[in-house]
């Protein structure tokens, strides 16, 4: 008795012999053959872009490992460069301290500002260089008040008076602002207890 009744139960679902079972949640569902093979089709089609949509996901993720590599890689050889366009300014250091217990102090001024010539031409071809601040109006964009102490009669705005420590651009941004000793406007009376 119950096989009969589970070969009814099959036969409506199936009359015809044509369409697989379907699952017993669609048992009110019955689809035509060309149905179920558009239906088939759309499910490859699916399990197709499902595959590609990992392949493209795994294809990102090495895409993002290899660029990580180059940045690095870019980053040592560029550093390499550098230490390399800097060895013969260490090298010159070397000499003029090897020469400083025979040298006077005017030979050792002129091998620092050789030195410092060349340490400048190696930062310019990185795009670096110095500011110019003695005599400009002070921007705390580019530089930074260690000081500041009355300006010159007549002033009406604050000026750079001294570089303590020098700036540097890389381009166009600044890199390194200078520290500078500001002069105020002569009006402007003392701050900060500093005159």
């Amino acid at each position: 008795m119950d096989t009969t009744m589970a070969d009814e139960k099959e036969k409506e679902k199936d009359p015809d012999g044509q369409n697989p079972a379907m699952p017993e949640a669609a048992d009110s569902v019955t689809l035509s053959r060309s149905e179920w093979e558009a239906l088939q089709s759309a499910e490859a089609r699916a399990a197709e872009y499902l595959d590609l949509a990992k392949r493209v996901q795994a294809e990102f993720v090495n895409y993002q490992a290899r660029a990580r590599r180059e940045r690095e890689e870019f980053s040592r050889v560029a550093a390499q460069s550098l230490i390399l366009e800097l060895l013969p300014i260490a090298d010159s250091m070397c000499r003029l301290l090897g020469a400083s217990k025979e040298a006077d102090a005017a030979a050792l001024v002129e091998g620092i500002r050789i030195i410092e010539r060349e340490m400048l031409r190696v930062l310019a071809k990185s795009g670096v260089r110095p500011m110019e601040t003695a005599g400009k109006k002070f921007d705390p964009a580019f530089h930074e008040a260690v000081d500041t102490v009355e300006g010159p009669p007549g002033t009406s705005e604050s000026v750079v008076l001294e570089e303590v420590r020098r700036g540097f651009m890389i381009h166009d941004r600044v890199l390194r602002p200078a520290q500078v000793i500001v002069g105020r406007p002569a009006s402007a009376g003392p701050t900060d207890g500093a005159s």
